[in-house]
């Protein structure tokens, strides 16, 4: 029997469509697009729990005062989960741990700098959000001049340009 998969593009509509509803008929206002964030609900859900232990004032946005962001936990354990069903689970060894790390702590750190990940950015800009449509278009221009580089180093070390 054929296995069935949902297509990436036809999951991107339905879970677009799902997270702008979600919006609309729960009042998650502001901020926009918020309802997958997966760097912004990551600072509000750490900052809340902080917050409830030591009665500390750290931000988080008006909407984690109603609802508790559990989405980075959810979409984890919905991934091993999912990864247990379909029987596509595996561990390895990491072959440089902290310099992952590191690379993880700077995405989060430029996402939120940038106030979100790039799938906020992607829902902002289907919104039709100024702001989306420009940080779409230099997140592009960043990945295709961080391809070019890469593959400039590459060349430069002896290997063949494609």
């Amino acid at each position: 029997m054929k296995k069935w998969y949902l297509k990436p593009w036809l999951f991107g509509i339905i879970a677009g469509v799902i997270f702008v509803s979600a919006e609309a008929a729960l009042n998650f206002y502001p901020p926009s697009a918020y309802t997958f964030c997966l760097t912004c609900h990551t600072r509000d859900l750490v900052n809340t729990i902080v917050n409830t232990l030591f009665k500390t004032r750290f931000q988080t946005a008006a909407i984690s005062g109603r609802v508790l962001m559990i989405t980075s936990p959810a979409v984890a354990i919905g991934a091993f989960l999912s990864s247990r069903l379909f029987k596509e689970h595996r561990t390895e060894k990491s072959t440089r741990p902290i310099l992952f790390f590191v690379y993880g702590f700077i995405v989060m750190i430029v996402g939120l700098i940038i106030f979100g990940c790039p799938t906020r950015i992607i829902i902002r800009a289907g919104y039709g959000e100024l702001y989306g449509i420009v940080a779409l278009f230099g997140m592009f221009v960043g990945i295709w001049g961080g391809t070019m580089l890469i593959k400039r180093i590459a060349v430069s070390f002896g290997g063949q340009e494609s």
